[in-house]
């Protein structure tokens, strides 16, 4: 049952960790093709490719990170999100679940990134249950790799 005031986040995994994305900028989750283009003109992204008629570009969040690049496994995913007028696909390591956050879990630091990049890719920390999802701030990534601003 969803409550009042709750937020829904798709989660994510990177190198072990969970991270939220608000669900309202997710349009899909698909699964990566066996070749992704990759360029140099980025870099975090791995090339341009057409999903359902959107020509976009495709960006390795583990690179934005500061991980290295990713590597084939059959959970990864890229999940197309749109921000204003940009859609863009991101290749995550795995799409665990779609949470609901209500107004009582309690939020937890500043949300500053664990990355190595020098961005802060995190504008808040939730704990719910026994774990922590850090909520993932899309604007800010794009922002630093240069493809977003308002």
């Amino acid at each position: 049952m969803f409550q009042d005031n709750a937020e829904q986040y798709v989660v994510f995994k990177v190198e072990g960790e969970e991270y939220g994305l608000p669900i309202e900028y997710v349009r899909q989750i698909v699964t990566v093709p066996e070749n992704v283009p990759v360029s140099d003109y980025y870099s975090a992204v791995r090339g341009m490719m057409k999903i359902r008629g959107t020509i976009m570009p495709i960006f390795d969040v583990r690179v934005a990170f500061g991980f290295d690049e990713s590597f084939s496994d059959p959970k990864q995913r890229i999940l197309v999100v749109e921000l204003g007028r940009l859609t863009v696909g991101l290749i995550v390591e795995e799409v665990t679940e779609v949470l609901t956050v209500g107004a009582e879990a309690p939020q937890i630091g500043d949300g500053r990134s664990r990355g190595k990049r020098k961005g802060s890719f995190f504008n808040g920390m939730y704990k719910t249950n026994d774990r922590i999802v850090m909520l993932f701030d899309l604007q800010e990534m794009l922002e630093e790799e240069g493809l977003y601003a308002e």
